[in-house]
């Protein structure tokens, strides 16, 4: 590929101009060819040679309890970048639209509480209005549920729930890495609404398609997957 008088050529097939470009233009588009090559050949932070792996989901559990408190609006000066990212995140799982008058406070997360993968309670400010919400997550790697453990699960979170004076809006999710067009996330996952959970292959979360942030475990984690 080469430039002559601002055309673009393919020498090797004797093309005829095809574009008129300026030789910046193609070489910005060249530095990017560059770098995308070379970060699909970075190692990547949730993959390498092991044929089994032993415990990913244990990864997943700190990284995203790790993300949804950096959605706390007291996280708001420090990476701001990062902290819109957490909070768009964070909103997607609460299933809610966010805007500049919606702050996410006290955000808490405990991981294995009664073999629950991440329990996650919060304060959301509208306009000064708060209201209490928890959530439920179940995080699958590749792996199949277990027989019967969302409804244990949610019967767990709902009877501490129900035992509380304050009302608490409640919430349950399913993280999965298996993609929805995988036959096998209808064939694992497929019963996961029936016990009132949205079930989420994790690009349906945050997709790469966004620009990388001020920290690098956000980056390979949520972009570079």
């Amino acid at each position: 590929m080469q430039t002559e008088k601002g055309w673009l050529y393919r020498k090797e097939f004797n093309y005829r101009p095809i574009a008129k470009i300026s030789t910046a233009v193609l070489i910005k588009v060249i530095e990017k060819e560059k770098m995308q090559t070379t970060q699909t050949a970075l190692p990547k932070l949730m993959e390498d040679d092991t044929e089994k792996d032993g415990r990913p989901e244990l990864v997943m559990d700190y990284i995203i309890s790790w993300t949804l408190r950096r959605a706390d609006v007291k996280c708001s000066i420090e990476k701001p970048i990062l902290y819109g990212y957490c909070r768009d995140i964070l909103a997607k799982l609460l299933g809610i639209t966010l805007d500049d008058n919606t702050l996410f406070e006290q955000v808490k997360v405990w991981k294995q509480d009664q073999d629950i993968d991440l329990w996650i309670e919060l304060q959301i400010n509208r306009n000064g209005e708060h209201e209490q919400h928890a959530i439920l997550i179940e995080d699958k790697f590749y792996s199949q549920l277990r027989p019967n453990p969302l409804e244990n699960y949610k019967e767990r979170f709902e009877a501490y729930y129900a035992a509380q004076s304050d009302q608490w809006h409640r919430h349950y999710v399913l993280i999965t890495c298996i993609a929805r067009s995988d036959s096998k996330f209808e064939e694992y996952y497929g019963k996961a609404s029936s016990f009132g959970f949205m079930t989420y292959y994790i690009e349906e979360i945050f997709g790469k398609n966004h620009k990388e942030c001020e920290s690098d475990i956000f980056n390979e984690f949520w972009l570079r997957w």
